[in-house]
């Protein structure tokens, strides 16, 4: 007998003993015998192994030749000690022709269906999210922001930090007006004409840097529109004094007199929605108008150019209606009305207010993120609220 060792792909051998009258189908039948003894894991096995023979392959490694099924082993010139490897074949997969794979003509789709009753489509589904998301959020938190901040001038101001409050925003914005006209002064020195100059630190929201660069850049660019005229000092400013805090009515009022100046402060327009609008057909001044007078809301800005000019679009600078079931919600929260006459939750109210963009840096900071995470919450638990009503009314 001829002692043959027998390999797997997956690293099991087996010695099996085989007649030199054997055929490969014999050596194949007897390894996978021994195999399955062992426990070694087969690609395929059944209990008559010749079933699955044909699924098998030796193949000689010293020679790298297959052993073929009905072969004898003394006519193939096997050796005793030889090794042999036991391979899954492949299967060949018949390529399917394309025309089987072709769908059916438009004649024999309606050749099929002609005696099917017609359908009507049935309308569209309202998307309840999408009606939430139709309001602006930005300046949804913006009227949000106003009302809180006047909620907590109340509070602060009849409380023990209200003088030194006062103090710390009315050099603030002291600061910013001699920044202001610091950076004005610079520019008319270089030769600049005053209304482009004017106009210039408009735009670029008073910043020296950004208002040089464009006054550069735009030579040819007349001042002369609604926006050339110089700001003037608010009113207040000349009034703010410390030494003439003589009641809590007092502090309430410059309070609610700094909320306003920070509400009804001008923002420059970003450039791209400037130039969506004028892409439609209007003027640039007139597109820088209405967004000034909408607070840079784009739809807003649009519906006043239009000439739909009611109070509801130029009335961004104001805060949420005392009936507005968010300012409710909001108001009636024990986290918010704790947060009322913390100083810096007021600050904060006004930084935001001034630039957006520094919410984020609000929501990092530990004493104050839990409010403002609070306040967006609420805010859109009670947008979807009002939608759902909304939709139901419809109904």
């Amino acid at each position: 007998n001829l002692q043959l060792r027998i390999l797997t792909t997956r690293g099991a051998s087996v010695e099996v003993s085989m007649p030199r009258s054997g055929t490969g189908n014999a050596v194949k039948k007897e390894a996978l015998k021994q195999l399955a003894l062992g426990a070694h894991c087969l690609p395929f096995y059944a209990a008559n192994l010749d079933t699955v023979l044909h699924r098998y392959k030796l193949v000689r490694t010293r020679h790298r030749q297959v052993l073929h099924s009905h072969e004898m082993l003394e006519k193939a010139g096997l050796q005793s000690g030889e090794e042999l490897l036991l391979t899954a074949r492949r299967t060949t997969s018949s390529a399917t022709a394309p025309e089987t794979l072709k769908g059916p003509t438009p004649a024999e789709v309606l050749a099929a269906t002609k005696d099917l009753p017609a359908t009507q489509a049935s309308p569209p589904a309202v998307n309840i999210y999408d009606m939430v998301l139709q309001t602006d959020l930005q300046y949804d938190i913006r009227k949000i922001l106003i009302s809180l901040a006047q909620s907590s001038a109340f509070v602060i101001g009849a409380g023990p930090f209200a003088d030194r409050l006062i103090g710390i925003l009315k050099q603030r914005l002291l600061n910013r007006r001699r920044r202001d006209a610091s950076a004005l002064e610079s520019l008319l020195a270089m030769g600049f004409a005053a209304t482009r100059v004017h106009r210039a630190l408009k735009l670029k929201n008073n910043v020296y840097g950004a208002a040089l660069e464009w006054l550069i850049e735009n030579p040819s660019v007349s001042g002369q529109n609604s926006l050339d005229a110089p700001a003037s000092p608010p009113a207040m400013m000349a009034s703010f004094s410390l030494s003439g805090f003589t009641s809590r009515r007092d502090k309430i009022e410059i309070l609610l007199e700094i909320v306003r100046l920070h509400a009804q402060r001008d923002l420059p327009a970003a450039p791209d929605t400037v130039t969506k609008i004028i892409e439609m057909g209007f003027a640039e001044s007139e597109v820088r108008e209405a967004l000034k007078r909408t607070q840079n809301n784009q739809a807003a800005a649009c519906e006043w150019l239009v000439g739909s000019r009611s109070r509801s679009l130029t009335d961004l600078r104001d805060g949420l209606p005392t009936d507005s079931p968010v300012l409710q919600a909001l108001l009636t929260s024990p986290q918010v009305q704790i947060s009322l006459g913390n100083p810096k939750m007021f600050v904060a109210y006004l930084s935001m207010l001034d630039n957006y963009s520094s919410m984020s840096m609000w929501l990092s900071d530990t004493d104050t993120s839990g409010v403002l995470g609070h306040i967006l919450r609420t805010y859109h638990e009670e947008k979807h609220i009002v939608a759902i009503n909304q939709f139901s009314n419809l109904l």
